[in-house]
């Protein structure tokens, strides 16, 4: 048994097989249990926030709580500029939002921001939420 495989074996006992596959270099994300092991700094209770954490209690909760489709708009605009590697649908859902949002369709626009956070919400905060937003 090579020791990669084995490595792998010895992880899925300790972690789980989605632990296994990543601990062998396969598809499988990093676990949430590995993931909250990192210390990020922010975000945590008694922490500054992170920088997309703190963009967007700012900035987006200011816009959607508004109702003003420019400024959720903008917002979205700039989320769309911002795309993290390995998330192809962001611009997409960022930039359809945006749309929703010119038209006055405020809930669709919301929406939208629920269906990105559906989707990378707990990636992002598992891998990127320290990074410069």
């Amino acid at each position: 048994m090579s020791m990669k495989l084995m490595s792998a074996v010895l992880m899925s006992v300790g972690i789980g097989f989605a632990g296994a596959a990543w601990a062998a270099n396969g598809t499988a994300d990093v676990p949430g249990s590995v993931a909250e092991g990192k210390d990020f700094g922010c975000g945590a209770k008694g922490q500054k926030a992170c920088p997309m954490q703190g963009w967007m209690k700012t900035v987006m909760q200011s816009a959607t709580t508004s109702g003003d489709g420019a400024k959720i708009a903008s917002a979205l605009e700039y989320v769309a500029s911002k795309p993290p590697p390995g998330m192809p649908k962001w611009v997409a859902i960022s930039k359809d939002g945006a749309e929703k949002a010119k038209k006055g369709d405020i809930d669709g626009a919301k929406a939208s921001c629920k269906a990105c956070h559906d989707l990378y919400k707990a990636e992002y905060k598992a891998k990127l939420r320290d990074v410069a937003f």
